[in-house]
Formats: structure tokens, sequence, C-alpha cells
């Protein structure tokens, strides 16, 4: 069953298998180039992506986050982040029931629990000009509510994949590069209860904890959202892109692709408009 929903310039369509996945694709049509939001005062700032679950969140220092045409991935577009200084962040969110706080979203409920948490994937692209460490491109975040209990949130927090971790320690550009995260993945964390960074197995390093690790750590834990993005911490400038996120609770695949609507050539569109004209001219002469 295939569903579209219109919120002003943004068009959501999703695709929906029988009970084992969710695929749909955001579609911006706003011409030419796409959307970008920014926030320039160094608290976090959000928007909604339409009514698609999807938000431009976490934003500030003049990070800018955006459905653009700039680095297409396969088709016509991807999520683009940039920022002018190490002070900028951005992030594209999905929440569970989300709410706004003071202009940035958080999430009220859950999507389901970690342990049954079995893959994240996501594409990544980071352009040649950023001059910010080699090792950093735009991450992948799963949100989690350490102890299940969704009406408290000092334990909230997330688990990061970054490739430096995974055995690349220098980040590729100028080409997309596609990531996969299962149980055998390493991820850091923040927050959740127990500091940022923190070491949870026997070994002396904090950034050798497996998707499986945390699993077993955090029993309980809830997924409350997940999202991309970049900054927090980076030096120097930085301009990149995500698309095509996914990850797998129980049975249940849900993916995202981001897109950029192609303008159609005014010969297109002229004969388009000539073609419904025909159609509406032969329907009207067939009921006399």
């Amino acid at each position: 069953m295939k569903r579209c929903f219109g919120y002003g310039v943004l068009v959501l369509c999703g695709l929906f298998a029988a009970h084992s996945s969710h695929a749909e694709t955001i579609v911006y049509p706003n011409a030419p180039g796409g959307d970008a939001y920014t926030n320039a005062f160094n608290f976090n700032q959000g928007q909604a992506v339409g009514s698609s679950g999807w938000y431009y969140n976490n934003v500030r220092g003049s990070g800018a986050v955006g459905i653009s045409a700039q680095y297409p991935n396969d088709s016509t577009g991807s999520v683009k982040f940039s920022s002018p200084s190490g002070s900028g962040k951005a992030d594209i969110e999905y929440l569970a029931n989300p709410v706004n706080g003071l202009g940035n979203f958080y999430a009220s409920g859950s999507l389901g629990l970690l342990s049954d948490l079995s893959s994240m994937s996501y594409s990544w692209y980071r352009d040649g000009s950023s001059n910010n460490p080699a090792l950093q491109h735009p991450v992948l975040r799963v949100l989690v509510d350490a102890d299940g209990d969704l009406s408290t949130i000092i334990d909230r927090g997330g688990l990061v994949f970054e490739g430096v971790y995974n055995g690349s320690p220098v980040a590729t550009t100028n080409t997309w590069v596609s990531n996969s995260i299962a149980a055998s993945t390493f991820l850091w964390n923040f927050g959740l209860g127990i500091g940022s960074e923190a070491n949870i197995n026997a070994t002396p390093y904090a950034y050798d904890a497996t998707l499986a690790d945390w699993q077993a750590y955090f029993p309980n834990a809830a997924i409350i959202g997940f999202n991309s993005g970049f900054g927090g911490g980076w030096n120097g400038t930085f301009t990149g892109a995500v698309d095509k996120i996914s990850w797998t609770i129980g049975d249940v695949t849900t993916s995202t692709n981001f897109e950029l609507q192609a303008v159609p050539e005014p010969s297109s569109l002229l004969l388009s408009m000539a073609g419904a004209a025909l159609l509406f001219l032969r329907r009207r002469k067939a009921r006399r």
C-alpha cells in the first residue's frame, strides 16, 4: 500500500510492506536546490520536516541542515549539513512522539527495546573542502532511555557510530560511503546516566564496546529515536551529507530516503498540460 502526505511544499510518500518493513521517501520540491534550516545562537533549536516524524534538530552555532540537491545520492538529493566554524552543530532526527521544548524537539515515547535492535545503516558524504579533523564524518546515533522508564530523563542519551573506531581512521572525501551497524560494531555513548564515553567492559579503552555489549549492559533500555549529524566539539569548517537512514527493531525495518523533487522542463510541462486537456475533451465528448 502506498500513501502520500502533503505539507506545504513538502511531500512525503511512503511504501509500506506487510508487517515487516516501512520504507519512505521524503521529497522536498522547493526549487532550486532545496531547503536549509539554521540557527546562529548557541542553544539548540529545531524544525519539523513536515509531518514525516523527522526533524531538523539540535541546530546551533550557525550550523545548517536541509534536504538539498548539492550531493545527490543515486537520485536527486540528500540531507546536507554545513558549518562555518567549529561551533556549528545540526542533526536530522526521527523521534518517538516528539514534543517541542523551547524550540528544540524531544521524544516522549518509545520505538521499541534496545535489546531488539538488530541493525542500523546509512550513507554519508564528506566534502573535501572541509577542514575539520580528517577522521570526522556525519555520524549515526540511536537515542536511548537507559532504564526504559520514560517518566525520568536523567538517564537519556545515545550510542554513536563513527568510522574511526571501526577500522577507518580517515574519512573518505568527495564520495558516498555506506556503513552498516550490527551486534559486533563498536559504539560509544553520551549521557545514559553514566557520563559520556563511558568504559563498560573489561578493557582499558572506552570506544570498544559493541552494540551487543550495550544491549547487555542496559537490558531494559528503550529506543526513543535515531539521528544523524555533525558537530558537538568539532573544530574547523564542515560540509557534507547523509542519506538512506535505516534501522531494524525486531522484525520491522524502517528506511528513509531523502530526495529533491525534480522541476519539470517547460516543454515537458506543456506536453503534460496538453495531454490533460486532450483527455478532458475526449471524456466530455464521450458523455454527449
